[in-house]
């Protein structure tokens, strides 16, 4: 769902960021703000409740469980807490 909700304000807002409007752009940056917090949480607290039904062959990074925590855990934090980016 939200992809094509994202992919129609790309190419509305596109197309009249040519016209000089940039009205769009706001609402743009509204909705991939909230993705973005949506779906890091989704991915690093998925990853964290594998890592953790694992036991401590989560932690061995033969495997590769571990690595993709490492991976995830920053994505919550980057460019924006979800918490703030959420609201």
């Amino acid at each position: 769902m939200a992809a094509p909700v994202v992919k129609n304000l790309m190419v509305e807002s596109n197309k009249m960021a040519k016209e000089g409007k940039f009205e769009l752009i706001e609402d743009l940056h509204h909705y991939t703000s909230g993705f973005k917090a949506i779906y890091t949480d989704y991915g690093y607290f998925g990853v964290d409740e594998l890592r953790q039904s694992c036991g401590g062959a989560g932690f061995s990074l033969a495997s590769g469980i571990a690595q993709s925590w490492l991976n995830e855990s920053p994505y919550v934090t980057l460019e924006g807490v979800n918490v703030v980016m959420a609201s």
